[in-house]
């Protein structure tokens, strides 16, 4: 018996002195968590933060987060939570049948919840069918693209706690039957999507991703291709495949939601397919310049370089906030730019969402340029001189406010910022929330 007891003895020491042996020597090589994961610097040790008692409280998130084994023990925590209740300790993230992992936005976009009301939609269509008039006037092309949505195209895996017995207007339904009936340009792939889903050779939606799978990135954008030659009368860069890849080993976002859980043991997939992309250029081609306002399904595209190699000024607004081009250091404020000359530079302008940002329709890039093109002499997007008077005019109103100006106090002693840089930026934030809506 003392035996046991000492190996039981033994093991408890082992248990808690091996993470304090990891943090220290990182010996062990860890699997890192993904997504917005900060780990606190080791905090220095001063007389004022020692009787001030910041030194303790630094130590003890440093400690916390920076535990040895903390990502081995967040899996295997995550995947009990899996494995066996069915429970994903991700944000927004809902197991379905046989594993599908949805986000719950796509649910709600495919049963109607968050459907806009016809008023809304109405507007946005109006507003649209103008904007494609006057673009047209200047030789310009507009096209709005409704890329695939998961819960669309596996509905079936849907649990049936979040399924609606009575479906009926959806966002999707009523934007795509409203281009239709204003001869709005648009390219549905979505449905295209569902079409193709019992006929196509690979999987066009992977059940451990929220995005399309890259084997439908690559039927979608030789689609587009085509699409966008027959409208502007052009011959782009070729673009196809030789031949395919086929692995069992998802690739890049076929299983991001998966990745985003932080379980022990991947999700299984199946097997996937993975074009061997081709490029054909040539004297007589064309690349057009482009501007796309979209989501995070448009990054499959722009972050792979496709857009490069078949763009010219390559401009990508994420979310109508933050401007992307290849050619520039780094990215861009929306608001910091000039929508009126933007737009003279490009033959198109594509909106390209999914269905669970359809609630959102085009982030409020409709209405800028609307605006614009109804007063082309002014730039709907403000100057920075003028944000910073907007942003300035938030600032002097939060200070009016005792119990905002006690949180962001508060926040900027955790963040170890001055108060005016936090309060500055806090306003910035709320400007940039009231220009998106």
């Amino acid at each position: 018996m003392k035996i046991v007891r000492y190996i039981l003895f033994g093991c408890i020491m082992i248990m808690l002195v091996l993470p304090a042996f990891q943090l220290y020597t990182g010996i062990f090589p860890e699997k890192p968590l993904h997504g917005a994961i900060t780990v606190p610097e080791k905090p220095i040790f001063s007389a004022k933060t020692w009787f001030d008692a910041s030194y303790q409280k630094s130590y003890d998130d440093y400690l916390e987060q920076g535990i040895g084994f903390r990502s081995t023990l967040i899996r295997i925590n995550n995947q009990i939570a899996f494995s066996v209740f069915d429970t994903a300790l991700a944000n927004g993230v809902i197991i379905g049948k046989k594993n599908c992992l949805y986000e719950y936005n796509y649910i709600k976009a495919y049963e109607g919840i968050d459907f806009s009301g016809f008023d809304k939609i109405n507007q946005e269509i109006e507003k649209a069918k103008y904007i494609q008039n006057k673009l047209k006037e200047s030789g310009k092309q507009f096209l709005i693209v409704f890329v695939p949505g998961k819960a669309s195209y596996f509905p079936e895996f849907i649990p049936d706690k979040y399924q609606v017995k009575d479906r009926s207007f959806t966002n999707y339904d009523t934007y795509t039957k409203r281009c239709r009936e204003e001869g709005i340009n648009y390219l549905d792939l979505n449905k295209w999507f569902m079409q193709m889903k019992d006929t196509s050779r690979y999987p066009l939606y992977t059940k451990a991703g929220i995005h399309w799978s890259l084997y439908g990135v690559a039927l979608s954008v030789d689609t587009l291709v085509k699409v966008m030659q027959r409208m502007a009368g052009i011959k782009m860069v070729g673009y196809g495949w030789d031949g395919i890849e086929l692995s069992s080993k998802p690739r890049e976002t076929d299983d991001d939601i998966a990745q985003g859980m932080n379980v022990l043991f991947p999700v299984k997939t199946g097997v996937l397919a993975y074009p061997k992309i081709r490029f054909d250029e040539g004297p007589d081609r064309v690349k057009p310049n482009v501007l796309v306002v979209g989501d995070s399904y448009y990054w499959n595209i722009m972050g792979s370089g496709t857009a490069a190699r078949l763009f010219g000024d390559n401009n990508f607004w994420y979310y109508n906030r933050e401007a992307h081009n290849p050619a520039w250091p780094e990215p861009k404020k929306v608001s910091d730019l000039n929508l009126v000359d933007v737009i003279k530079k490009q033959q198109f302008i594509m909106l390209m969402f999914t269905e669970a940002n359809l609630s959102r329709f085009g982030f409020g890039f409709i209405d800028d340029a609307y605006n614009a093109l109804q007063h082309p002499e002014k730039s709907s997007i403000i100057s920075p001189a003028e944000k910073e008077k907007r942003v300035q005019e938030i600032i002097a109103d939060i200070r009016r406010k005792p119990d905002m100006v006690k949180l962001i106090r508060d926040k900027s002693v955790k963040n170890k910022v001055s108060f005016e840089k936090m309060l500055h930026g806090d306003a910035t934030w709320i400007f940039e929330q009231s220009r998106s809506k």
